[in-house]
């Protein structure tokens, strides 16, 4: 593997992750026939290992460097948190507050809910999914997620990070466990955020391994954790193939599906770590290329828009008295509105907001330092 970069910590082959990751989500939400592969959920738990990857090496290395200049912690924080406002808010909120205005009846029904990002547990207090505005359950996890860590990582001594976060990772298991056993929370309670820290983080786990300065200044230990890495993600995705092979299985033992989960983690895990350190070959040549980088970087967009798409062009078509549609015409129709609607929020409106993100540094260099030898 060879590590590509195009700019500093920008690494090209997690953006064709993200698009696959879209591709995923969107093609499961659209299509009965991909609902029936019981596949179903993979696109988001992908989202979620890349985001706890991402998100903990960018703490990682702001920590270090903020110790190292002498700089407060809570610069970090606040330029954290600036950040993720100006890339995740803006955008949000536009899509909520128009859908609302359009009449999306899942949008106003639970309107406080979503403008208050807690989305997933509005579903969860109605036990079932809420229409057109289900895929915004994830969204809010990340938020509540991005609430917590960057104190968990600026603030968690260095020598007892690694155990912090298994620790994280074996709450989500346990509380699945529980809820199994006590019959609470069905099938829904996978929608709190709890239920998602195992995908978060063994992605910060990850991030943690590959800072950690055995694994930078060591060529051989790398060697043999990457060798380690990919021997976790092939076994991954044995089990995971054998499990969902045998579906009467997992029904009959609910507990597998925790087996699943950590075979997923295993799998996808592996992917990100490959593509951080940069494939080779053909997923190399695949993940790098300009159309996949280019869906990875408009993939916020395109979950954001993906489930309103069909629900306000069925009720146009209702509207305007059109009966059966050709379902592969449709689908089309659909999917030209869904790009065309996220290639022009990413540059009519994200890409003009993410440039302002450079006036909050993670950790800016204190004047007296400039200069210094």
């Amino acid at each position: 593997m060879n590590l590509k970069l195009t700019r500093q910590g920008y690494m090209v082959q997690l953006d064709g992750l993200r698009a696959i990751a879209v591709t995923a989500v969107v093609l499961f939400h659209w299509t009965p026939e991909v609902k029936q592969t019981g596949f179903g959920g993979l696109g988001v738990q992908l989202f979620f290992v890349l985001s706890g990857y991402l998100i903990t090496g960018i703490l990682l290395d702001a920590r270090t460097k903020a110790e190292a200049l002498g700089v407060a912690k809570k610069q970090v924080v606040r330029s954290f948190y600036a950040r993720r406002f100006l890339r995740i808010f803006p955008l949000y909120y536009l899509v909520v507050i128009l859908a609302a205005l359009l009449g999306s009846v899942n949008i106003q029904r639970y309107l406080g809910w979503h403008l208050s990002y807690l989305s997933n547990i509005a579903i969860f207090r109605e036990g079932h999914w809420i229409g057109e505005a289900s895929h915004l359950w994830s969204l809010a996890v990340e938020e509540q997620f991005y609430l917590l860590w960057p104190f968990v990582i600026l603030f968690t001594p260095r020598r007892h990070l690694f155990v912090t976060m298994g620790g994280f990772i074996l709450l989500a298991p346990a509380f699945k466990l529980a809820c199994l056993l006590l019959e609470v929370g069905g099938s829904r309670a996978g929608v709190l955020p709890i239920s998602s820290l195992h995908y978060l983080g063994a992605g910060a786990l990850l991030a943690l391994c590959e800072k950690s300065r055995s694994f930078r200044g060591d060529a051989r230990r790398r060697d043999k954790f990457a060798a380690w890495i990919q021997a976790g993600g092939v076994a991954g995705l044995v089990i995971f193939g054998v499990l969902q092979l045998t579906p009467g299985l997992l029904k009959s033992m609910p507990v597998l599906g925790v087996c699943r989960d950590f075979a997923v983690i295993s799998l996808f895990s592996s992917i990100t770590f490959g593509a951080a350190q940069g494939f080779k070959g053909i997923a190399g040549r695949l993940l790098s290329s300009r159309p996949m980088r280019y869906v990875g970087q408009i993939s916020y967009g395109l979950y954001l828009f993906h489930n309103f798409v069909p629900y306000f062009t069925e009720r146009l078509l209702q509207q305007l008295g059109v009966g059966t549609v050709n379902r592969p015409l449709l689908l089309t129709v659909e999917a030209l509105v869904l790009v065309g609607l996220s290639v022009a929020s990413w540059h009519l409106f994200e890409k003009k907001l993410n440039r302002y993100k450079d006036s909050f540094p993670y950790v800016a260099v204190p004047a007296k330092a400039v200069g210094q030898p």
